[in-house]
């Protein structure tokens, strides 16, 4: 009941702009929607999402490994360390980026800020799940005559494949629904054009078909994670209760992972 009510709620915004933008009439909605600038801020709010999902999942995934899986000096304070980011809003860190930086404006500034700023929706969820691992399937893994990073990549990593999914969408949907930091560093996606015609253009109609193909987009995002996921895999424990999981000696690689 109160998940339905949840739902319900979250709707309100969808449906007024169903209405508001059925209002203005087919044919106002079909010139103002097969035009270049929409094709453009639709490539180009798409091409930011991925760059910056790609880079979080990086570092996020990479982030994740060396706190809860190696031996890197200070693991819970880098784990602390790392998920600060979410603290400082975005148009925070583009506004000191852009008073340190000269002509710190456009599409790869603003991927840096988001980067920046978003990689923790990706390493908090897989730090947790590499944390809580199954270490029962790594042994058998490890049993079998693979070594220790093998069965990392082959084993551990599909078992924190719902979490390195789960921290991905959050990150593209946090960029496509991004004002503070596009808008300071100057890039023009869907939010900031939206922004644009409502507020400084007087461009009702503009502004709502922006929004409602922004909706668009963000539900064909998450439709298609959906469709991605591996129907029957099994991600539960299933074993080893209470154990460690293992960890992976660094080496000589273990302070230059800390710096």
């Amino acid at each position: 009941m109160a998940s339905a009510a949840a739902v319900a709620v979250a709707l309100v915004p969808v449906v007024y702009l169903a209405v508001r933008t059925s209002e203005a009439g087919w044919s106002r909605i079909v010139d103002e929607l097969f035009t270049r600038r929409v094709a453009v801020l639709a490539g180009r709010s798409l091409a930011l999402a991925a760059v910056v999902t790609a880079a979080c999942t990086a570092i996020g995934v990479g982030a994740a490994f060396l706190v809860t899986r190696t031996d890197l000096p200070a693991r819970r304070f880098f784990g602390v360390l790392a998920a600060l980011p979410l603290a400082v809003p975005t148009y925070v860190a583009a506004f000191a980026w852009i008073s340190t930086v000269d002509r710190f404006e456009g599409f790869w500034p603003a991927a840096l800020v988001l980067t920046l700023c978003s990689y923790p929706y990706v390493f908090l969820p897989v730090a947790a799940a590499l944390a809580g691992g199954d270490p029962a399937q790594e042994e058998v893994s490890r049993s079998l005559g693979r070594g220790a990073w093998r069965t990392f990549a082959t084993v551990t990593l599909r078992q924190a494949r719902p979490a390195i999914a789960a921290g991905a969408l959050l990150v593209a949907l946090y960029v496509l629904s991004d004002f503070g930091a596009v808008s300071i560093v100057r890039v023009d996606t869907f939010t900031r054009a939206i922004f644009t015609a409502f507020n400084v253009g007087f461009d009702r109609t503009g502004a709502l078909v922006l929004s409602t193909v922004l909706v668009v987009l963000t539900v064909l995002l998450i439709g298609g994670e959906l469709m991605t996921r591996a129907r029957g895999a099994r991600y539960a424990r299933v074993g080893g209760a209470g154990r460690p999981p293992i960890r992976l000696p660094l080496r000589a690689a273990r302070w230059p992972a800390a710096a």
